[in-house]
């Protein structure tokens, strides 16, 4: 044995080096990862850009949500929903990256600009609508009309009580119907 060195670090003959179970545990992880991502990240993408209102930045953050919990996959995937926790960090991502080009006096964008074609907007108008909702509101009424969660696992993706997920929805369900209804 090597001086200073501990006896699991030392290869034998007939033994399975110690770093090969790391590999084995790489892989496997990144093999649950896989499945999770393939089957989550286009509906939370779609999600993340109507929550911005800005395709890429919603690009952006939901990409850099998704490394996030691949670091800590043990954590986020014994969550009960990881989709969850990856939208709320991909929504915080893309706020605090708004936040800094208002802090660096860009011109903010204005809402009533052409909008890309966004896959699953059936109605110009109402993503138009959805807009100009205050981003706490059209993150719940994105979450409950586009991916059909419930109020409780919306609750968990954006880390507040199910009542005040309903105050929002209700107040943003409100809005949206005030602005469909007003003559263009």
């Amino acid at each position: 044995m090597v001086e200073g060195r501990d006896s699991r670090d030392v290869w034998e003959p007939g033994a399975t080096p110690r770093c090969l179970h790391y590999v084995e545990a790489m892989v496997e992880r990144y093999g649950v990862f896989d499945e999770f991502y393939r089957a989550e990240r286009s509906n939370v993408l779609r999600a993340v850009v109507f929550a911005l209102d800005d395709a890429d930045l919603g690009l952006e953050s939901t990409d850099e949500a998704l490394a996030r919990a691949y670091e800590r996959w043990d954590e986020v995937g014994a969550m009960r929903n990881p989709a969850g926790w990856v939208f709320r960090v991909a929504v915080n991502l893309g706020r605090n990256r708004l936040r800094r080009r208002l802090l660096e006096r860009r011109k903010p964008v204005p809402p009533d600009r052409d909008r890309p074609d966004i896959e699953g907007v059936a109605d110009p108008a109402v993503a138009r609508a959805l807009a100009l909702l205050p981003l706490d509101q059209r993150v719940v009424v994105v979450l409950r009309f586009h991916l059909d969660w419930s109020i409780d696992e919306i609750a968990e993706a954006v880390d507040c009580a199910s009542g005040t997920v309903k105050s929002r929805l209700h107040r943003g369900l409100h809005r949206l119907g005030t602005m469909l209804e007003a003559p263009v």
